[in-house]
Order: structure tokens, then C-alpha cells, then sequence
């Protein structure tokens, strides 16, 4: 048997908690997705503390925002889209940043050839490398873990694991920018612009300012309870995209062009875009 060591609050707690969110999407009838990774956590740690303190987490939220976790429904829902479109254009490479416990590299139907870097945290990326190992889930891409901090050298990281910045790639920044300073997050979008060769797609999430004002703090705090913290939230996704080169169309987390029928909760309330790297003129 495969040892699984839970990683450390401020490491895991929200990776493990949208794994569960992704979980009581699956067990729908009408489910927009099935994560059978997301099963998988939950099978090997329902006896961890960790996880029974998420769980009153959860039953709290239900209890008071019943339409909340319908927008990490609809949030994986749209990014899967997203990533699908891309793959079926041709796009054999797609990194993730911070993936945490993202199970597609399991559950979407992918071309063959299909390479897949998940780029997180040694600690985390240990965890989700053993807790493969015990699903026994066959990958339908190539994967490949990249340990690594994206406040310092990720993209050293990211290319000593075969990543190819000549060819066009599929980028997921998916439930990390707001947990990143506005200096950090500039950061990580230069550095994979410049990574990025022409024709590559961004997928982005990002909080609505909003949320770091007075309207946002009942879900700060829930957040908090998660040992994390937001550090940053903007509403000029488009022309902050633009700025590095990136043609953007975004989208509100609770538009229903995007819902799939479901009714997403106005808290939290965040940005999703999807953006393809244009040439530079002249």
C-alpha cells in the first residue's frame, strides 16, 4: 500500500477542499463532470483530521450558501471546455499551475500525444504522485510532476522536465492568482508569455476586486478557515491580458452563458478568461 503523507494546511487544505467540491459534483445525477480522482482522495483519507475538519467546513457552507459550490462545478466545467477545444486544434502541451489535486489528466478524453505538466509544490506534488500510484487510474496524457515554487525559478523547473516553449501550449491558472500578491501574479504571467509560442491559450481565473471589500469578507473568512488567504483580486482581466500580449474574452463566474443551467452563487465572485497569445505587430 502506497503511504499518503496529507500535506500541510497551508500547502493542501484548498486543494483538498475543491477535490471535495469536485466529489459532490460527481455523485449528481445531472454532473457536469465525474472526477474519479476527487473519489479517490476521498476513499484514501476519510479517516484524516485534516478532512474531518473539511467536512464541517463543508456542511457549514451548504447550510448557508446552498448555490456555492456550484460554481466550482462550473468553473472546472468551463476550463475543461476550454482545454478540450485547444487539444482537438492541435495543441499537444498544456501545463497546469498550481494543480493541486486536478484530476483531468485522468478523466478527459485526450489526443494521443498529449504531454501535461502539473506544476505545484514539492510537498503537494508528493502527495498526488503517491496518491496516483494507489488509484491504480489509467493517465490518457503524458504527465509530468514539476515540483516547484512559482514565487521563485518555476520556468528553470518546467523545462528540465521536457517542456518545449516552441510549441504552442494550453496554460491553466486556475484557483491561484488571488492567493498571490499583484507583484506575484505579474510575475507568473510574464514568465509564461515568455515561454509561450505563438497561438498558445491562457485560461485564468481571477477574483472580482470586490471581493477584498467589505462585501467579500464572509467568504475571506471561510477561506481563512482554510489556513489560505487572498492577497489580490482585479477587475481589468482583459486589459491586464492584453498588456502581455494575450487577446482575452472574459466572463463572469455566474453568467449563465456559461452555467450550463445551474444557478451560481453571486459569492465568490470571480473573473474566468480565455485568451490566445497574439504576434507582436510589425
Amino acid at each position: 500500500m502506497v503511504e499518503l503523507r496529507t500535506p500541510s494546511v497551508g500547502v493542501g487544505q484548498t486543494a483538498l477542499f475543491v477535490a471535495w467540491m469536485r466529489q459532490l459534483e460527481s455523485e449528481r445525477d445531472d454532473a457536469l463532470f465525474r472526477d474519479p480522482l476527487a473519489a479517490e482522495m476521498l476513499s484514501a483519507l476519510s479517516e484524516d483530521r485534516v478532512l474531518a475538519g473539511m467536512a464541517e467546513v463543508i456542511r457549514r457552507t451548504h447550510g448557508t450558501a446552498p448555490d456555492f459550490p456550484a460554481y466550482f462545478a462550473v468553473r472546472t466545467r468551463f476550463f475543461d471546455d476550454e482545454v478540450l477545444a485547444a487539444v482537438r486544434r492541435g495543441i499537444r502541451q498544456v501545463v497546469t499551475l498550481a494543480a493541486g489535486l486536478d484530476g483531468r489528466g485522468v478523466r478527459l478524453e485526450l489526443p494521443s500525444g498529449t504531454r501535461w505538466f502539473e506544476v505545484d509544490l514539492p510537498e503537494m506534488t508528493e502527495f498526488k504522485d503517491a496518491l496516483l500510484e494507489r488509484s491504480g487510474l489509467p493517465l490518457s496524457c503524458e504527465r509530468r510532476a514539476v515540483a516547484a515554487d512559482l514565487r521563485e525559478d518555476w520556468r528553470s523547473a518546467l523545462r528540465a522536465a521536457g517542456f518545449d516553449p516552441s510549441r504552442p501550449t494550453v496554460w491553466l491558472v486556475e484557483g491561484l492568482l488571488m492567493y498571490l500578491t499583484d507583484e506575484a501574479g505579474d510575475a507568473v504571467l510574464a514568465g509564461l508569455t515568455e515561454l509561450s509560442a505563438p497561438g498558445s491559450r491562457v485560461l485564468v481565473e481571477h477574483l472580482k476586486a470586490a471581493m477584498l471589500s467589505e462585501e467579500g469578507r464572509p467568504v475571506r473568512e471561510g477561506v481563512e478557515e482554510h489556513g489560505a488567504s487572498w492577497l489580490s483580486a482585479r477587475d481589468d482581466l482583459r486589459s491586464w491580458l492584453r498588456g502581455h500580449g494575450w487577446q482575452a474574452q472574459v466572463y463572469s463566474g455566474d453568467d449563465p452563458g456559461i452555467g450550463h443551467g445551474r444557478a451560481v452563487a453571486p459569492l465568490p465572485a470571480c473573473w474566468l478568461a480565455t485568451a490566445t497569445l497574439t504576434p507582436p505587430a510589425g
